[in-house]
């Protein structure tokens, strides 16, 4: 048998969309692992003074999931993010980076 074997997609039982906050990893002999991690603010326990007290308030960072990539998966996403950032800036301008963001906040 020859030719282009059929493909059919799926999403997961679990598939959930995931805002991302941050990437943590580290470099391994296969490759890399990235820890994916969303945030959200909790503000109750400010509010439940008669005086809002901001100092009180709670960042909660969530470990979503853990990537494993190759050197050619991770070569490979490093290259479809390059692209990605191209058609972005090309529609809606110039993407700061960290860098840049904190020099104008500092």
């Amino acid at each position: 048998m020859s030719g282009t074997p059929v493909i059919e997609s799926e999403e997961s039982s679990d598939y959930k969309r995931i805002l991302v906050a941050g990437v943590l990893g580290s470099t391994r002999s296969g490759g890399v692992n990235a820890l994916v991690y969303s945030e959200r603010t909790y503000a109750v326990n400010a509010l439940n003074t008669p005086q809002p007290e901001p100092q009180r308030i709670v960042l909660k960072r969530t470990i979503e999931c853990e990537l494993l990539l190759d050197p050619i998966q991770l070569k490979s996403l490093h290259m479809w993010l390059g692209e990605k950032i191209k058609e972005y800036e090309k529609l809606f301008g110039h993407i700061p980076s960290p860098e840049e963001v904190a020099s104008r906040s500092g």
